[in-house]
């Protein structure tokens, strides 16, 4: 991967300051096709809702968790934990579960939580399930489409490849923007663009919020005609 210019790291930094809404509805305004695409479209469970929003390069993985015929929950961890282990940059780990709603075992709890953060992981964002809610540490976020009491037969069957967590199709390297709202995916060329995108959000939505606490008495009419104002907005 590209490694970051110092340009880039300074939007990083930028962008932690604001909630996964407001980046998602700023990369609209450059690509209207964002609004249904490129982000996760169900409610996830967050393990620390009050850490700021993570932001980081997707590793990715596919695994199981239910027993299947000539189950190995051994195979393919080595190469699972040096592909992780690999690369300086902000690092998200993102695993799709085959199992979906039949997900009985919990990859992500205080031991791979511990594991991930000391390889330099921000956080994780899985459609499986995790355990051991308390114990891990409260520097490393996790989302989740379940919570599990066991960690049943977790197996690891790809690395390294394209995954679909609740509808964002994540391909390893992608930039992800997450926070107890879900996440959602940068497009790195995008990146130089967005402080500027957040800046015009805000504007847009300030013709709104200025009107309504500037405006206790407003007819009809008035309110029509400033929402026009916000529609026509560019």
């Amino acid at each position: 991967m590209k490694p970051l210019t110092k340009t880039e790291n300074q939007i990083i930094e930028y962008i932690r300051n604001y909630d996964t809404p407001t980046i998602s509805n700023s990369l609209e305004l450059l690509d209207s096709s964002l609004r249904s695409k490129g982000h996760t479209q169900k409610t996830m469970h967050c393990l620390n809702p009050k850490l700021k929003p993570i932001i980081g390069f997707a590793k990715t993985a596919i695994i199981t968790s239910t027993k299947k015929k000539n189950t190995n929950i051994i195979k393919n961890r080595d190469k699972y934990y040096e592909y992780m282990f690999d690369g300086k940059f902000p690092k998200i780990c993102v695993i799709e579960d085959k199992d979906k709603s039949n997900t009985i075992g919990a990859w992500w709890g205080e031991l791979n939580a511990s594991i991930h953060l000391n390889f330099g992981f921000k956080g994780a964002i899985t459609n499986g399930a995790m355990r051991d809610l308390q114990e891990i540490d409260k520097k490393f976020q996790i989302l989740s489409g379940e919570i599990r009491v066991g960690h049943g037969y977790n197996q690891i069957h790809k690395i390294n490849c394209e995954v679909n967590i609740f509808n964002m199709k994540v391909k390893p390297n992608d930039l992800i923007h997450a926070d107890f709202h879900g996440a959602v995916i940068i497009k790195r060329e995008y990146l130089k663009e967005l402080p500027n995108l957040i800046k015009r959000m805000i504007k847009k939505e300030n013709i709104i919020f200025n009107f309504l606490k500037k405006n206790k008495n407003f007819s009809k009419k008035q309110f029509v005609e400033k929402y026009k104002e916000f529609l026509n907005f560019k």
